[in-house]
């Protein structure tokens, strides 16, 4: 215990004396993890407003104008039965009528003599469902109902939704791991660099006797507390950030940044770990 005890002083001391290795080791991992941070948000943010537009896509359902009330009844049944359909509104022949007249400011009835447009419904999805495969497959089984006369939903919309969903999701995914990657880099080096500068003291510990494991100790603390002061210093600057953006310039961008304390928690997290990682990286060249 008393062995253990020394070995942690000599971390917390290691940090103290490293000065500007260490602040510079503590600089570069904030960096990196400002870039994971920040990496993640606008990931999460682009997907989350695909997602979002996907969930506009609709179809209409036009009743047959013979269909009777009991018809029209029975197939709002077997569509609120639907396991795949998320919202449903049925629009009677007179509320198409007024909806008529909102968006185009004419009654119909004073264009014709009667009322043509039919009851219908609008149908939207659940978010499993929001593919052309799956919206396809459903159509096909409304479309053979005997009161329905015909379907209309946005296929070429979904189409390239759906292409650039891929997209864009590669894409994000593929610079999210880039900058981790980097971050994994510029911490492992920075740390390296640190103790490269005192290697004189390791040859001196190995010279008296001292194990692999009595000399490495000390450092991987060391590392792993500079991983966790950087992290710490990028969630207060993030957080400050996000505080800025949606306090004094949301009106500017129309965003607002929506983070939880499990985000900064993450980040604490994940700064140490690689401080962690990194440290026991950098001294296994020393030593070996």
């Amino acid at each position: 215990m008393t062995i253990l005890w020394f070995l942690f002083k000599e971390g917390f001391k290691g940090l103290i004396r490293s000065k500007y290795s260490g602040a510079f080791s503590i600089i570069i991992i904030a960096i990196s993890i400002m870039l994971v941070g920040f990496g993640y948000v606008i990931a999460r943010d682009t997907l989350f407003m695909v997602e979002n537009i996907r969930a506009q896509f609709d179809v209409d359902i036009f009743i047959k104008q013979t269909a009777s009330r009991d018809d029209i009844a029975a197939f709002d049944a077997k569509l609120k039965k639907m396991n795949e359909i998320n919202h449903l509104i049925y629009i009677s022949p007179e509320e198409a009528a007024q909806k008529f007249k909102n968006e185009f400011g004419e009654d119909i009835f004073d264009i014709l003599d009667y009322n043509p447009l039919p009851p219908s419904f609008t149908i939207s999805f659940k978010p499993i469902y929001r593919n052309l495969i799956s919206v396809e497959a459903i159509a096909n089984i409304l479309q053979s109902d005997p009161v329905v006369d015909e379907l209309k939903y946005r296929k070429n919309f979904l189409i390239i939704l759906e292409k650039y969903h891929r997209i864009i999701l590669f894409t994000v995914l593929g610079i999210f791991a880039v900058l981790t990657l980097i971050s994994i880099i510029l911490t492992s080096n920075s740390i390296k660099m640190t103790i490269f500068a005192r290697q004189d003291i390791i040859s001196t510990m190995k010279l008296i006797g001292a194990t692999n494991r009595f000399i490495k100790i000390p450092f991987v603390i060391e590392g792993t507390l500079e991983g966790g002061l950087g992290s710490l210093v990028a969630a207060l600057i993030i957080y400050g950030m996000f505080y800025l953006q949606n306090t004094y310039f949301q009106s500017f961008f129309d965003y607002t940044a929506i983070v939880s304390y499990r985000f900064y928690i993450a980040l604490l997290i994940l700064g140490t770990f690689l401080g962690w990682i990194g440290s026991r990286r950098a001294i296994r060249k020393f030593l070996h």
